[in-house]
């Protein structure tokens, strides 16, 4: 789908903006060196312009240094740039519902704030790939509601923890890594992706109000 998104800033940030003039919109917060135009990314954005869904990509970048702190202030840090746009784009149009789609890193914010503030309009959460060895991130996730994708050669990737969130929509990949990819067999990486979403949109289908645009 061939939108050509605007070029936006808020507070200094960067974003960028596909703007389909929906009532639903989805926020996008990538991996520290995962980007957009990856495929995990570029395929959800996709799938959201797709069912109807205006969608903000957040163009934010950090010091190396940032990330040896904890990993709350890290989590902090993020949200801290994210969340400025995110408020804007809520007061200025009238959305009536929202979906948050997070690559590692930008998994951190969702989890530790916007899944556990209460929301104005109806909310879901995609977590691709996020930080389970984390302890405060584990905690934050239990008895949520949200869509979960992991590989099992991701070094994050826990069983005994992936046990513990039955609250979730979990979608375990065996053999894929962080980049939720086979770096040994490239087909195998594009069958796991197709299955990726046919669930990730069954997902937001399901849970989702019907679009409108």
């Amino acid at each position: 789908m061939k939108i050509k998104p605007k070029q936006e800033n808020c507070n200094g940030m960067p974003y960028d903006f596909f703007d389909q003039n929906s009532n639903s919109i989805c926020f996008m917060l990538s991996g520290t060196g995962y980007s957009y135009e990856k495929p995990v990314l570029y395929y959800s954005r996709l799938l959201l312009l797709e069912l109807g869904y205006d969608v903000i990509q957040i163009n934010y970048s950090f010091e190396q240094q940032l990330f040896e702190q904890e990993p709350q202030a890290i989590s902090n840090m993020v949200y801290s740039v994210v969340n400025p746009i995110v408020e804007h784009c809520l007061r200025t149009k009238p959305y009536t519902n929202a979906v948050y789609i997070g690559k590692s890193l930008g998994t951190l914010p969702i989890i530790d704030f916007y899944m556990q503030q209460s929301s104005l309009i109806p909310t879901r959460y995609i977590l691709l790939t996020p930080l389970l060895s984390l302890d405060h991130t584990m905690a934050n996730l239990l008895d949520k509601q949200a869509f979960l994708a992991i590989g099992t050669a991701d070094p994050h990737f826990s069983q005994k923890k992936i046990a513990q969130l039955t609250t979730l929509d979990l979608a375990v990949f065996d053999g894929l890594n962080h980049s939720l990819e086979d770096a040994s067999n490239m087909i195998h990486t594009i069958q796991f992706c197709e299955s990726l979403f046919m669930q990730l949109k069954a997902y937001i289908q399901k849970n989702g109000p019907s679009i409108s645009m």
